[in-house]
């Protein structure tokens, strides 16, 4: 569900042009980052499993990201 979610998201941001505008407006690290579909998932991923983390209180949760990255990253390019 993670790697669903991250790759709805990264895809909605390119649809929008919010990833060509941080491309260009972002600081130099800033659109390395958004210009990696890798780079977008793992920290999009990492943001779900913060919240999920904080409202479930399981600490499992914190392995979600190092197996949802790559499906996302295959799901949004």
């Amino acid at each position: 569900m993670v790697a669903l979610f991250s790759a709805f998201v990264i895809l909605l941001a390119k649809k929008l042009g919010a990833v060509e505008w941080l491309q260009v407006h972002g600081s130099e690290f800033v659109g390395k980052l958004v210009s990696c579909d890798y780079c977008l998932n793992w920290w999009l991923s990492w943001a779900v499993v913060v919240v999920a983390l904080v409202v479930t209180g399981e600490w499992w949760v914190v392995a979600v990201p190092f197996f949802s990255t790559t499906i996302g990253r295959w799901l949004s390019a």
